[in-house]
């Protein structure tokens, strides 16, 4: 009676084991974490092995793990963590929902042939893909429908005004003599991106936060360049030009130093180009500024009224920019580091210095100058942000991307104060004249 006791408990504790079936030997050494696998999209999980065998010889033991169904889940690698007590990752490339099991067997070598240690047959493996969730980028980016009815049409009025403020004889002017548009390019797609790239090296930021920072760098003039040239008294014309300019060439260079600089720091996977934001980008920009320039040259009447309104509604649409992107990059926040945010300061003002550095030196006028400068510095960061929500996974394209919030906010800033103390020298310099007349008279 008493041996058959013993026989029934043994079978109970066989049958209660829920890894599955337990061969030879009965001690048991490995430990799986688990065994239900949750995701949310298609990815790459991993599974820890943690195993309380030691051998005679350190880092004998191996791990071979084997999946029933390939098309559920995949192994892609196993690696050998840790001496002692040692963990074992394992990489599953899960291809689609439902429901796998695993074998595993420990393994040593002892002298010279490969020995069983433990296997464990059957471990159910279930994926899962649910409807994905809010990610720490999208959540934010949910605005209220009649503020986007609201903001949108004045964009498109606010260009179109900007439009009709456009000289033909300086467009013509432009295109013959495009050493200023030249300027730009060589600062937007050469000179920024290296430097980018040699500044995050130095600072030892990550592959992902360093490669943010170089998409940045390399993008093209935004649309808010021309805006600040008019609050600055640069030129307004060779604004846009070079803003719809930079924007075309982008369409090569993006991609072209995407390749290069991905390769340089080491990101072998596929980096995609939002080829049709670019395009967007540029006729969203084209078509209401050529609306403008007819409006200028068929309704006279019509311009006039246009003009009056650019300066309000350009200071609306800056501050709207400038909250917006603050109301995004904050939720960076607990993520920026002292030297992210360093970068993010130093990055428009390079943009800035390059610019009107170079155009100093070939004794342009003024105003070309600031616009050069201000195209350097102005840059469109959504494009890099872009290309890095469509070039990695979640939580690399959200690390990421601290690098263009970082920059447009920095950006927004730093142009911000330009103009506040641009005016408030102006204003200095009208009273000490005033002064002087009434001291005259």
């Amino acid at each position: 009676m008493f041996s058959k006791m013993i026989i029934e408990l043994l079978v109970l504790q066989i049958l209660s084991i829920s890894l599955g079936e337990v061969q030879k030997p009965f001690v048991r050494f490995l430990n799986l974490d688990k065994t239900e696998v949750l995701l949310y999209a298609k990815t790459e999980e991993e599974l820890i092995v943690r195993s309380s065998y030691k051998s005679n010889e350190p880092n004998r033991s191996y791990l071979s793990v084997y999946s029933k169904d390939l098309e559920v889940a995949q192994v892609v690698n196993v690696t050998k963590m840790s001496s002692g007590v040692t963990n074992f990752k394992i990489n599953l490339l899960t291809k689609k929902a439902g429901e796998t099991s695993l074998t595993i067997q420990l393994w040593d070598s002892v002298h010279g042939q490969d020995k069983l240690i433990e296997e464990i047959k059957d471990i159910r493996t279930k994926v899962i893909f649910k409807k994905k969730t809010e990610t720490l980028l999208q959540a934010p980016l949910h605005f209220d429908s009649y503020a986007l009815m609201l903001i949108l049409p004045m964009i498109l009025l606010n260009k179109c005004a900007f439009g009709c403020k456009i000289e033909v004889e300086t467009l013509q002017i432009a295109w013959k003599k495009p050493l200023p548009i030249l300027l730009g390019g060589v600062i937007q797609f050469f000179v920024m991106p290296f430097c980018g790239f040699i500044l995050t090296r130095i600072l030892a930021l990550s592959k992902a936060l360093s490669f943010g920072f170089v998409m940045t760098c390399t993008c093209p003039g935004g649309g808010g360049g021309y805006l600040f040239a008019l609050l600055l008294e640069g030129d307004i014309t060779l604004a846009i030009v070079m803003t719809c300019a930079s924007t075309l060439l982008a369409l090569i260079m993006m991609p072209l130093n995407s390749y290069i600089y991905g390769r340089m720091l080491g990101l072998h996977g596929s980096l995609h180009i939002p080829v049709s934001k670019i395009v967007t980008t540029l006729l969203f920009i084209v078509i209401p500024v050529s609306i403008g320039v007819v409006i200028k040259r068929k309704v006279p009447e019509w311009a006039s009224y246009l003009e009056k309104i650019i300066k309000p509604f350009s200071f609306l649409l800056m501050s709207i920019g400038i909250y917006l992107s603050f109301r995004i990059g904050l939720i960076f926040t607990k993520t920026i580091k002292l030297e992210v945010l360093f970068l993010g300061l130093l990055v428009p003002a390079l943009g800035l210095l390059f610019g009107y550095s170079l155009s100093k030196m070939f004794m342009l006028p003024l105003p070309v100058c600031k616009t050069v400068a201000i195209e350097g510095g102005a840059l469109n960061s959504f494009l890099a942000l872009a290309i890095i929500q469509l070039s990695f996974p979640q939580h690399k394209a959200d690390l990421a991307s601290v690098a263009p919030f970082t920059v447009a906010m920095c950006s927004g800033c730093e142009m911000l104060f330009m103009i506040l103390l641009y005016k408030a020298k102006k204003i200095i310099i009208l009273n000490v004249k005033d002064e002087k007349l009434k001291s005259f008279v």
